[in-house]
């Protein structure tokens, strides 16, 4: 498989780790990435600040109140279907 390729300025840095957990990246990197490591880093760094986003959600978000969340849940449900009345 041929390894991917990131389009724009890239930045090449040293990282220390375990042996153990050197192979626990290249496994996951061969399993998710065709073997990139660099793109799971990017992940890695993506998945880090949805993390930081849920956090500021979690605990620093103004409250919604009841009426705008209650809207929120109907808008998000999906439509019903209307059963057909003809017998089969």
């Amino acid at each position: 498989m041929t390894r991917l390729r990131r389009s724009g300025a890239t930045e090449t840095f040293s990282v220390s780790v375990s042996p153990a957990t050197r192979k626990k990246l290249r496994r996951a990197a061969d399993r998710a990435f065709g073997g990139n490591v660099s793109a799971l880093i990017e992940a890695i760094a993506l998945e880090a600040d949805r993390q930081d986003a849920l956090e500021w959600l979690l605990h620093r978000a103004p409250p919604v109140d009841e009426e705008a969340y209650r809207e929120f849940l109907e808008e998000m449900a999906p439509a019903k279907k209307k059963r057909s009345r003809r017998a089969a």
